[in-house]
């Protein structure tokens, strides 16, 4: 939304940032991605196979003596790096292959961990720039783990960003040791940590730490990122981190003063009341749209608006506002109203859906809040006042090297080389066969959660371990008790640190683990021999999640299922097909049907989804650019002039 601001005058003009596209240099041809791997496949080839023929003599030497030859790696590909540059040539493939086969060596004494060869790839193509798809279960901490020791002998900051601060405690307690062996210094700053602990961590040599924690004190405190000292982003979860939360900026703000902008939202309040659904306006697919008639009604009423907001754009945002408050926020579902800390009552948002997918369209998101304060009758509180944004597309552009590792990049190759400039090293993986069932369930939360109960419980009595994965809290509220019911203690997977039993499951165990921990979870069994089945009771965010959801434990020699319970959500048009469907055929008819039926919605919802978030990520980064420019030129009174090609397509 366009807000007034107050005229500022210029006293000096402000030299003009050097801003280029997100694809200047790029090849905008579909696919150009697959040549830039083919290029530098031949030089990670000759890597790997310098750091594999170095191994063998390392293992020979005690530890004192690895000590020494671990220093003369790491002083000599300093110096290589510094001559030549992170890209490895033809005269430092020696030093990076000693140096990562000192790695190897140390992580296998301090961990007991020996990396395999397709970890010591993946490690050396992180550090190369690389985006590795390794695939589930094949020990991307440890890959990433060696790339950031390696990034730090080779004299660079590594920020190693993880997908959210408990996956980041976690890989420092479980890599402690060999960062410690390695003589690499190493923080972990948690989001909630105050600001004055930032400096301290940020001059660790590889610094644990989310994307939202990067973004927040890039705004608050660029001189953290010394041009000194090049900085490296080595990205853990790169599908997630990258691609599903790069779709909106971040924000920094500060208390603000508009009482223009309440003055709008209050008379834009009683204005929606003459709007209908379907005749002045059309929301179809999360977009309002005003009709001709919409537009006539709107030329008509906006003389009632106050002078600032009826230009046509503002007078339509605003409008929309109040509209898509009236009609897709629904108290109780997606918004409270609590007391005040300070007496009265305030709006507390959330609930079912995220309010990224109730409203997408980012203009109508300043003074929303004030919007539902309007809607039920409460004193309108002024909106913050933005100090800054940034976005996952520009901060992680800014990087000296941008490396990453993820279970599955399949689909995102094109978008992550033309916003990122990232190429994708799709390692060969052969998954072990999973009986993998689907299963009719009830619409209601209650009943299917005792559903999933029972076939936990069926699971427990045939000697099996139980994992379940869970997205919503509302789902373990409901599921403990009928677990309790059956007799079954479950356990809930969110301590910080790993233990020696986390992860560990035996014969009649049942562990709930919620979704932002499936990708740090390694699951074994003991006795190894022991029947794991794996229980997905409600959809996950993506088809990649619950993949990985289904490849736990793959690695283990005992026998895996896995059940995928369907439902559609209670009140929704599927429900009430399915419910036909099952009353008018036999059971052997209608759940085949019934189960294809769901699975083709979820498939044609979550493709719908992609595209949409695909199409916000180009216009978020097209905007940022475009917003820089203007404030940069606006007091010069000069055209802005864009390097690169701005409005190359995406997919």
């Amino acid at each position: 939304m366009i807000l007034p601001g107050a005229d500022a005058s210029h006293d000096s003009t402000p030299a003009a940032p050097a801003l280029r596209s997100p694809w200047a240099g790029r090849s905008t041809l579909p696919g150009w991605w697959r040549l830039q791997a083919w290029r530098r496949q031949a030089m990670l080839a000759a890597l790997l196979q310098a750091a594999r023929a170095a191994e063998p003599p390392l293992q020979l030497l005690d530890d004192e003596a690895l000590a020494a030859r671990a220093r003369q790696a790491r002083h000599a590909l300093r110096a290589a790096v510094a001559r030549a540059g992170e890209a490895a040539t033809g005269t430092t493939v020696a030093a990076w292959g000693a140096a990562a086969a000192a790695a190897a060596e140390l992580a296998s004494r301090s961990l007991g961990q020996r990396p395999t060869p397709a970890q010591l790839q993946a490690a050396l193509a992180v550090a190369q720039g690389r985006l590795v798809e390794a695939g589930p279960c094949s020990g991307k901490s440890l890959a990433i783990a060696l790339a950031a020791v390696l990034g730090a002998w080779a004299g660079r900051r590594c920020h190693l960003v993880c997908g959210n601060e408990l996956l980041a405690a976690r890989h420092a307690a479980a890599f402690g040791p060999l960062y410690l062996r390695c003589g690499v210094s190493c923080a972990v700053l948690p989001p909630q940590a105050p600001a004055e602990a930032a400096p301290q961590a940020y001059g660790a040599q590889v610094l644990l730490v989310t994307a939202r924690r990067l973004l927040a004190d890039r705004l608050r405190d660029p001189a953290l990122w010394p041009r000194a000292t090049p900085c490296w982003a080595l990205v853990d979860d790169a599908d997630r981190v990258l691609i599903d939360d790069a779709v909106h900026p971040h924000v920094a703000s500060e208390p603000g003063h508009n009482p223009l902008l309440l003055e709008a939202i209050a008379c834009a309040q009683g204005l929606a009341a003459e709007f209908r659904a379907g005749e002045h306006y059309h929301d179809r697919g999360r977009l309002l749209r005003f009709t001709p008639a919409g537009q006539a009604l709107l030329a008509e009423l906006e003389d009632r608006l106050p002078p600032f907001w009826r230009a046509p754009r503002r007078r339509d945002e605003l409008l929309m506002q109040a509209l898509v408050v009236r009609d897709r926020l629904v108290r109780g579902r997606h918004y409270e109203v609590q007391p005040g800390p300070a007496g009265g009552a305030r709006i507390v948002l959330g609930g079912e859906l995220p309010l990224a997918q109730l409203v997408p369209e980012r203009s109508l998101h300043t003074g929303l809040l004030q919007a539902l304060e309007a809607r039920e009758g409460l004193p309108l509180s002024h909106p913050p006042a933005t100090r800054g944004r940034l976005s996952h597309q520009e901060l992680f552009g800014g990087y000296r090297l941008l490396g990453g590792i993820a279970s599955s990049l399949r689909g995102l190759e094109s978008e992550l080389w033309r916003i990122y400039g990232a190429v994708v090293l799709r390692q060969p993986r052969t998954a072990p066969p999973l009986a993998l069932r689907h299963a009719l369930a009830a619409a209601d939360d209650e009943v299917r959660a005792r559903q999933a109960a029972e076939a936990v419980a069926e699971a427990v009595r045939h000697g099996a371990a139980v994992l379940v994965g869970l997205r919503r809290m509302e789902s373990f509220r409901l599921l403990v008790p009928a677990l309790r019911a059956h007799g079954l203690a479950p356990a809930v997977l969110g301590a910080a640190a790993p233990g020696p039993d986390d992860g560990l499951l035996r014969p009649g165990e049942v562990v709930l683990v919620p979704e932002p921990l499936l990708a740090g979870l390694d699951v074994r069994t003991v006795p190894v021999t022991t029947p794991l089945h794996l229980l997905l009771p409600e959809p996950l965010d993506s088809d990649r999640t619950e993949a990985l959801f289904h490849a736990r434990g793959q690695r283990l020699p005992a026998a895996r299922r896995s059940l995928r319970l369907w439902s559609a959500p209670a009140g929704a048009p599927l429900a009430a097909t399915v419910a036909r469907l099952q009353s008018a055929l036999p059971a052997r008819l209608a759940d085949p049907l019934a189960l294809a039926l769901l699975r083709t919605g979820l498939r044609l919802q979550r493709a719908g989804a992609a595209r949409q978030a695909r199409r916000q990520r180009r216009q978020l980064f097209l905007h940022e650019q475009q917003l820089a420019l203007q404030l940069s030129f606006a007091a010069r009174g000069e055209a802005p002039v864009l390097r690169g090609e701005l409005h190359a397509p995406l997919p």
